[in-house]
Protein backbone atom coordinates (compact mmCIF):
# COMPACT_ATOMS: atom_id res chain seq x y z
CA UNK A 1 0.00 0.00 0.00
CA UNK A 2 1.41 3.26 -1.05
CA UNK A 3 1.73 5.57 2.03
CA UNK A 4 -0.04 8.42 0.23
CA UNK A 5 -3.10 6.90 0.00
CA UNK A 6 -2.97 6.59 3.71
CA UNK A 7 -4.97 10.22 4.40
CA UNK A 8 -7.27 9.38 1.61
CA UNK A 9 -8.20 5.61 3.46
CA UNK A 10 -8.29 7.82 6.83
CA UNK A 11 -11.13 10.18 5.84
CA UNK A 12 -12.45 7.56 3.90
CA UNK A 13 -13.03 5.38 7.29
CA UNK A 14 -13.79 8.55 9.34
CA UNK A 15 -16.44 9.26 6.49
CA UNK A 16 -18.29 5.93 7.03
CA UNK A 17 -18.02 5.44 10.67
CA UNK A 18 -19.49 9.04 10.40
CA UNK A 19 -22.83 7.86 8.37
CA UNK A 20 -23.15 4.75 10.81
CA UNK A 21 -23.20 7.38 13.68
CA UNK A 22 -25.40 9.43 12.14
CA UNK A 23 -27.84 6.62 11.23
CA UNK A 24 -27.46 5.13 14.68
CA UNK A 25 -29.12 8.44 16.07
CA UNK A 26 -31.86 8.99 13.76
CA UNK A 27 -32.45 5.33 14.55
CA UNK A 28 -32.76 5.80 18.51
CA UNK A 29 -34.23 9.16 17.44
CA UNK A 30 -37.32 7.21 15.81
CA UNK A 31 -37.58 4.68 18.77
CA UNK A 32 -37.53 7.39 21.28
CA UNK A 33 -40.58 9.28 19.12
CA UNK A 34 -42.08 5.94 18.75
CA UNK A 35 -42.40 5.79 22.53
CA UNK A 36 -43.37 9.20 23.24
CA UNK A 37 -46.40 8.14 20.63
CA UNK A 38 -46.86 5.13 22.41
CA UNK A 39 -47.74 7.13 25.32
CA UNK A 40 -49.49 10.06 23.73
CA UNK A 41 -52.25 6.83 22.67
CA UNK A 42 -52.67 5.87 26.32
CA UNK A 43 -53.66 9.01 27.14
CA UNK A 44 -56.13 9.34 24.15
CA UNK A 45 -57.19 6.52 25.46
CA UNK A 46 -58.12 7.19 29.35
CA UNK A 47 -58.83 10.59 28.22
CA UNK A 48 -61.86 8.56 25.60
CA UNK A 49 -62.55 5.89 28.08
CA UNK A 50 -61.50 3.47 25.18
CA UNK A 51 -61.35 0.40 27.17
CA UNK A 52 -60.25 -1.40 24.45
CA UNK A 53 -57.09 0.61 23.87
CA UNK A 54 -56.43 1.19 27.30
CA UNK A 55 -56.03 -2.68 27.31
CA UNK A 56 -54.15 -3.34 23.70
CA UNK A 57 -51.87 -0.33 25.13
CA UNK A 58 -51.27 -2.06 28.69
CA UNK A 59 -49.67 -5.23 30.21
CA UNK A 60 -51.58 -7.10 32.17
CA UNK A 61 -48.89 -6.76 35.23
CA UNK A 62 -49.10 -2.67 34.64
CA UNK A 63 -49.34 -0.82 38.16
CA UNK A 64 -49.67 2.93 39.45
CA UNK A 65 -48.36 5.41 41.86
CA UNK A 66 -50.03 8.42 41.01
CA UNK A 67 -50.67 11.28 42.99
CA UNK A 68 -54.39 9.84 42.72
CA UNK A 69 -53.28 6.61 44.37
CA UNK A 70 -51.70 3.32 43.60
CA UNK A 71 -53.74 0.95 40.77
CA UNK A 72 -53.36 -1.24 38.08
CA UNK A 73 -55.46 -1.89 35.06
CA UNK A 74 -58.61 -3.40 36.34
CA UNK A 75 -58.62 -0.60 38.62
CA UNK A 76 -57.96 2.11 36.44
CA UNK A 77 -60.76 0.48 33.81
CA UNK A 78 -63.56 -0.04 37.45
CA UNK A 79 -62.90 3.54 38.35
CA UNK A 80 -62.90 5.69 34.33
CA UNK A 81 -66.17 7.06 35.35
CA UNK A 82 -64.59 9.15 38.03
CA UNK A 83 -62.25 10.00 35.25
CA UNK A 84 -62.34 13.68 33.35
CA UNK A 85 -59.48 14.40 31.44
CA UNK A 86 -59.98 17.42 29.17
CA UNK A 87 -56.26 18.25 27.98
CA UNK A 88 -53.07 17.11 28.67
CA UNK A 89 -49.31 17.63 28.05
CA UNK A 90 -45.82 15.37 27.29
CA UNK A 91 -43.36 18.36 27.77
CA UNK A 92 -39.79 17.29 27.53
CA UNK A 93 -39.77 13.78 26.91
CA UNK A 94 -36.71 11.81 27.54
CA UNK A 95 -36.61 7.87 26.91
CA UNK A 96 -33.76 5.66 28.51
CA UNK A 97 -33.02 2.49 26.61
CA UNK A 98 -32.46 0.51 29.48
CA UNK A 99 -32.37 -2.65 26.28
CA UNK A 100 -34.03 -2.93 22.84
CA UNK A 101 -37.00 -4.04 24.42
CA UNK A 102 -37.48 -1.62 27.93
CA UNK A 103 -37.70 1.94 27.91
CA UNK A 104 -38.03 4.52 30.16
CA UNK A 105 -39.96 7.92 29.57
CA UNK A 106 -39.67 11.20 31.31
CA UNK A 107 -41.68 14.54 31.09
CA UNK A 108 -43.57 16.81 32.88
CA UNK A 109 -47.58 16.77 32.47
CA UNK A 110 -49.85 19.27 32.84
CA UNK A 111 -52.95 17.95 32.99
CA UNK A 112 -56.72 19.91 32.80
CA UNK A 113 -59.35 17.87 34.61
CA UNK A 114 -60.31 15.71 37.76
CA UNK A 115 -60.16 11.98 39.36
CA UNK A 116 -63.52 11.62 41.29
CA UNK A 117 -64.10 15.36 41.28
CA UNK A 118 -60.67 16.52 42.29
CA UNK A 119 -58.60 18.17 40.11
CA UNK A 120 -55.43 17.27 38.86
CA UNK A 121 -52.27 19.07 39.31
CA UNK A 122 -48.83 19.19 37.54
CA UNK A 123 -46.64 16.15 37.19
CA UNK A 124 -43.50 14.66 36.42
CA UNK A 125 -44.16 11.41 35.36
CA UNK A 126 -42.56 7.88 34.58
CA UNK A 127 -43.28 5.44 32.44
CA UNK A 128 -41.80 1.87 31.73
CA UNK A 129 -42.56 0.40 28.20
CA UNK A 130 -41.81 -2.89 27.09
CA UNK A 131 -41.96 -4.59 24.02
CA UNK A 132 -43.61 -7.85 24.20
CA UNK A 133 -43.67 -10.14 20.59
CA UNK A 134 -43.31 -6.99 18.98
CA UNK A 135 -46.57 -5.12 21.20
CA UNK A 136 -45.46 -2.18 23.18
CA UNK A 137 -46.56 -1.77 26.17
CA UNK A 138 -46.93 0.32 29.58
CA UNK A 139 -46.34 -1.50 32.74
CA UNK A 140 -45.49 0.86 35.00
CA UNK A 141 -46.40 4.64 35.50
CA UNK A 142 -45.34 6.64 38.01
CA UNK A 143 -46.41 10.51 39.13
CA UNK A 144 -44.74 13.47 41.19
CA UNK A 145 -46.52 16.32 41.88
CA UNK A 146 -44.28 19.84 40.68
CA UNK A 147 -43.64 21.81 43.19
Amino acid sequence: MNKNHLPLIAIALLAVASLVIAQGTKTKSNQDQMIVEKSRATWEAYKSRNVAAMKALTGDDYASNAVTGPSNLKMDIDTIDKLTIEAYTIDDPKVSWVTKDVAILRYKANLKGSFDGKPFVPVYATEVWVNRGGKWQIVSYQETPVS
